[in-house]
């Protein structure tokens, strides 16, 4: 009787290790820091319908943002290049590049497109 319940225990570590797998894949991030040219003078922000669009089409989202307001708001700039952290969701594994694409309602959203993935995916990107 004790091979049914050993069979039992071994299933159940299975399911655990799938979820702990499914798990890391799902937490995967993707962070960007820009660099932006800006007088002083210049006002600036980014909107949360910022994302990443891969070559096959998908698109990974604004997860959160470090040295830049959010719209509405503005932030001044106070250098004549202003840096900024943006951490989108994971890009999915067979991507090979990106487009930044920050899709607003008025002129000038910031664009960058070819970024190259790297293994690391951290980037440095001029805007």
């Amino acid at each position: 009787m004790s091979a049914p319940l050993e069979c039992t225990k071994v299933k159940e570590k299975i399911a655990v290790d799938e979820q702990i797998k499914t798990f890391e894949v799902t937490e995967k991030q993707v962070i960007v820091h820009c660099s932006l040219h800006s007088p002083n003078g210049t006002y600036l922000r980014i909107w949360k319908s910022t994302y990443l669009k891969t070559e096959s089409g998908q698109h990974c989202p604004l997860v959160t943002w470090k040295g830049i307001t959010l719209a509405p708001q503005w932030m001044p700039s106070s250098e004549e290049y202003t840096r900024f952290t943006l951490i989108f969701t994971g890009l999915p594994s067979d991507c090979k590049q990106f487009s930044l694409i920050e899709d607003i309602p008025e002129d000038h959203g910031f664009v960058k497109h070819g970024i190259q993935r790297n293994g690391s995916d951290i980037y440095q990107v001029a805007l």
